[in-house]
């Protein structure tokens, strides 16, 4: 795969060019346009149709390229659905708002909450639908799932070794428990579609992460 699967946020990169740019870099604009339209395709195919009913061929219709064309940029459908995915959660403003790893890690999963994250939901949702059937999407979920609980870990043991996070308990359980918590908002348009984008219930989430994590302070943790 060109890139690693993930479903945790990338800072965001930074924007801008010269003026004049050479040709090669006029090109990789062209296929970065090209990319995004790409993603944008899917994602809205696949949040609309599901994981199974959406081909290479259809999203390259609706993105206007070649099926060939997708397959310079992704290897796979899977590899397509993950990096929508990954899109997706990194497009949540939380890079700017104030505070620090603690605080990011409790926003990640409330915006789970939120009426704008439904797109994340329904995709979340498909991924793991599609692992039951698809060998390829089992395996790179697979991978993507270990890698955020690494990331959830290096947050966590830091916190428990200032002592801001209960050094008692075990940082692998916890960061397991963080990513069954998400896949469980990620279900709210079924079993509490009344909360969703309900700011009482976002704070709720909040502080039973953060219960959950065994945060001994949460001002402690600014």
């Amino acid at each position: 795969m060109r890139d690693q699967p993930t479903t945790w946020p990338a800072p965001p990169r930074p924007n801008g060019t010269a003026a004049r740019e050479p040709s090669t870099l006029r090109r990789d604009r062209g296929q970065n346009t090209t990319r995004e339209r790409i993603l944008a395709s899917a994602e809205r195919l696949f949040a609309n149709r599901g994981f199974e009913r959406v081909s290479m061929p259809s999203i390259a219709k609706a993105s206007g390229v070649t099926a060939g064309a997708i397959y310079k940029h992704f290897e796979s459908k899977a590899d397509l659905l993950f990096e929508v995915v990954r899109r997706a959660l990194s497009s949540v403003p939380l890079f700017s708002m104030p505070g620090n790893e603690l605080d990011l890690l409790l926003r990640l999963v409330a915006i789970y909450t939120e009426r704008e994250t439904k797109p994340l939901r329904q995709l979340s949702l498909e991924i793991h639908s599609a692992s039951r059937k698809h060998p390829r999407v089992r395996s790179v979920l697979r991978r993507a799932l270990e890698m955020n609980i690494q990331q959830l870990r290096r947050t966590i043991e830091p916190a428990q070794r200032a002592d801001k996070i209960d050094p008692a308990l075990d940082a692998d359980f916890l960061a397991n428990a963080v990513i069954v918590f998400m896949m469980g908002l990620a279900h709210m348009e079924t079993i509490a579609p009344h909360l969703v984008g309900n700011p009482g219930w976002h704070r709720f989430v909040e502080n039973r992460i953060a219960a959950l994590l065994g945060i001994r302070d949460r001002n402690a943790a600014d």
